[in-house]
């Protein structure tokens, strides 16, 4: 909990000193200037989280779950710009700043506003953003793309040259993120006994060997040609 704590505040700091004070002063600020405002903002905010802190003790589930509760008005929409920025060149910038915006919203009134009407679990709200999000950007995409397609500069410092294996290695990775919530899910482990998760598992596991496998037959076709 508190390797958390810490990181947010380090975080919020950083955030604050680059997106706020530095274009509020209009001049370029030295690194020993931004460390010295981040230290005063961090101690800021740690004076009001020890006010806060005593309503924790009406907190039911514990300041863990208190924690994951409110890093979900965050995390989600970023996971979502990630996964569109990984697999596409033609979404615009503003579908990032839309999604943050519904993700906010959305979030704060179904997790705080209509949470006895809506009784939704706070990591099924998650899932359910990320899916929503993910289309809004891909939507936004296609109604106004950019441009011109996103791409990345070299530069002579640090090599950037993308991975062959980087898209279907981010499929697996996300699919073994799938694969446990669905574990730990009513279907798994969590629940009676359901006959879908072995189906499920090994249909996440199948689709990950005909990507990797098609995968490897483009990249073998690919180099065959360029020889």
């Amino acid at each position: 909990m508190l390797s958390s704590f810490n990181s947010l505040i380090n975080s919020a700091s950083t955030l604050f000193c680059i997106d706020v004070y530095q274009p509020l002063v209009g001049r370029a600020v030295s690194d020993s200037e931004m460390v010295r405002v981040a230290k005063r903002v961090g101690l800021v905010m740690t004076g009001f989280s020890l006010l806060v802190a005593p309503l924790l003790q009406f907190a039911a589930e514990g300041l863990w779950q208190v924690i994951r509760i409110f890093t979900g008005f965050y995390n989600i929409p970023m996971i979502a710009i990630v996964v569109i920025g990984l697999f596409t060149r033609q979404v615009p910038a503003v579908a990032a700043k839309v999604v943050i915006v519904f993700h906010i919203v959305a979030y704060g009134t179904f997790q705080f506003v209509l949470k006895d009407l809506l009784p939704v679990h706070f990591l099924h709200l998650y899932a359910i953003l990320f899916v929503l999000e993910v289309a809004m950007m891909l939507a936004i995409g296609v109604w106004r793309p950019r441009q011109e397609e996103a791409t990345i500069r070299q530069t002579a410092e640090v090599d950037l040259t993308r991975w062959a294996y980087a898209q279907p290695c981010a499929v697996t990775l996300l699919s073994c993120v799938v694969a446990l919530y669905v574990v730990f899910s009513p279907i798994g482990l969590a629940g009676d006994g359901s006959n879908l998760l072995v189906p499920v598992l090994l249909g996440l596991l199948g689709l990950n060997v005909a990507l990797w496998c098609g995968w490897h037959r483009r990249l073998s076709s690919e180099s065959g040609v360029r020889a």
